[in-house]
């Protein structure tokens, strides 16, 4: 009944494989919904549309970096009915992803040479 699809990549990194991308699109035989990652984001709009299936980015938490606004996690679940809900669980960016710095980062100063 439904297919979930989890990669590391999103479906906008598969631009050059257009049959998988149709592939992810076609609904005739099941319900498909993917979750990429590699971006630190969760968002379901800077991904190559999947059209009438789903697809997510879920590689928000910060850490590494944050490539958007959308820090925090991806919640799904699978009804008895088999029916597939998604839903994002976000945090303030700000407890996630550090200010960028105000000024260069200082060189430690350099020491003469011993002898």
């Amino acid at each position: 009944k439904n297919l979930l699809v989890f990669s590391h990549y999103p479906t906008d990194y598969f631009s050059s494989v257009p049959d998988f991308l149709a592939n992810l699109s076609n609904n005739t035989q099941r319900d498909i919904v993917f979750f990429g990652g590699h971006r630190h984001n969760v968002d379901n709009t800077s991904t190559w549309g999947t059209h009438p299936n789903r697809n997510w980015v879920v590689g928000g938490g910060g850490g590494w970096s944050c490539d958007g606004p959308s820090q925090g996690f991806l919640v799904g679940t699978v009804g008895a009915d088999h029916r597939v809900d998604t839903y994002p669980v976000l945090v303030d960016k700000d407890v996630c992803c550090p200010p960028p710095p105000t000024q260069p980062p200082t060189q430690p100063p350099t020491q003469p040479p011993t002898q």
